[in-house]
């Protein structure tokens, strides 16, 4: 995958060029300095450490006890969620063993060719996604090192659970603002396409920016969640161009946004990472979760050869620990890769994630994206010229 830096509109803008200026996957967007402050993690960072020390297993102390290295290096996007990683985990892993994460911000592909192998090791890991560990897995020169297995994301399919840590679902899913629609407002992704029925243009991702998008449209035309893949790209295109003239074109998750709050757009579609963003800024939004929300991992990938290896496996099991992630679904609106962790949010905070218990979701299959990813960025450029 490609990183091209564009001023804001023009020309191509890749998955990871946009998740570098969103700031995570797809972070909490606007947000900035405000997440210190925010109220919806209600366990503060000590707190929160000395319940994770105070649960920590054999294994995970045998790993903890036995670090060497003095750093973990961390390629990172920055934003909001680097900032809750940071509170979350990072923070509490150096309280407990005196180790730094130091992060690095991620120049062009970087962070895909050294988990390929094509570049030597530089970091320890970096934030990527299952998708990349399944690249680089297949066509990579050296050997993905594997992750203890009591860092294994249980929801995750376990192909590639023993290369990803710290994982946690992003919800692609529509807003509104409140008052929008007189009545009953739109509820299902076919309401998203009439646009007789609910005026007004939506918000939708640029020509180099595919996740969601096709199951959104599919969804729309009548399939159902769980017969999504694989993608009927054709059909699928033809949804999408039935209302183009109604679409408003983002290359920046904060566009979706503004094109939100300004009411250019009726409906604004996007991961809910910009509604949490929005929130954290004052502005209440109405997510559309009966939209059957379309679910993408991210997770963070290790190196092969990573110069700290002793410190980055041990922190991949320190990640896994059910209080840190419920701590960092607090603060971020992200979902949980292990059901354990609902259990230790209230029923309002569950109910704010995209994989809440009891919703209906559009779970992605990660080799067939991985697979066409090339065609489906093809057809984007069909439709967008």
């Amino acid at each position: 995958m490609t990183d091209r830096h564009l001023a804001g509109g023009l020309g191509d803008i890749s998955r990871r060029s946009l998740l570098k200026r969103a700031g995570i996957g797809a972070g909490a967007l606007v947000a900035g300095p405000l997440l210190a402050a925010c109220g919806d993690s209600k366990t503060s960072t000590t707190g929160t450490a000395a319940k994770a020390a105070g649960n920590e297993s054999p294994e995970l102390k045998a790993l903890l006890d036995k670090i060497t290295s003095k750093r973990v290096v961390w390629g990172q996007y920055g934003g909001t969620t680097e900032d809750a990683r940071k509170a979350a985990f990072w923070d509490t892993f150096q309280k407990r063993t005196g180790v730094r994460v130091v992060p690095v911000d991620i120049p062009g592909n970087l962070g895909n060719d050294q988990l390929a192998g094509k570049t030597p090791a530089k970091w320890d890991a970096f934030h990527g996604s299952p998708a990349e560990a399944l690249t680089a897995l297949e066509s990579g020169k050296k050997p993905l090192p594997k992750i203890p297995e009591i860092a294994y994301a249980p929801s995750l399919d376990p192909k590639y659970q023993p290369y990803n840590f710290q994982s946690f679902y992003v919800g692609y899913v529509p807003a509104t603002l409140p008052g929008t629609f007189k009545g009953e407002g739109p509820r299902t992704w076919a309401d998203f396409f009439d646009t007789k029925k609910f005026p007004g243009k939506r918000s939708w991702p640029g020509v180099s920016y595919t996740p969601g998008t096709r199951e959104a449209a599919l969804m729309a035309d009548g399939v159902n969640p769980d017969e999504l893949y694989p993608l009927d790209i054709e059909r699928a295109h033809h949804k999408i161009k039935s209302i183009l003239p109604d679409l408003l074109i983002y290359n920046q998750f904060p566009q979706a946004q503004s094109f939100l709050t300004s009411k250019s757009v009726s409906i604004s579609f996007g991961p809910n990472g910009m509604w949490k963003g929005l929130a954290l800024k004052g502005v209440k939004t109405e997510i559309l979760w009966d939209m059957v929300p379309i679910l993408q991992p991210n997770s963070a990938n290790v190196m092969p050869d990573a110069p700290d290896m002793d410190a980055v496996l041990a922190l991949a099991a320190w990640c896994a620990q059910p209080e840190l992630q419920a701590e960092f679904c607090k603060r971020t609106t992200y979902g949980p890769t292990d059901d354990r962790v609902f259990d230790l949010l209230t029923a309002a905070e569950r109910d704010a994630l995209p994989n809440a218990p009891g919703r209906t979701v559009a779970k992605p299959d990660i080799q067939w994206l991985a697979d066409n990813e090339a065609a489906l960025l093809d057809d984007n450029k069909k439709l967008f010229s």
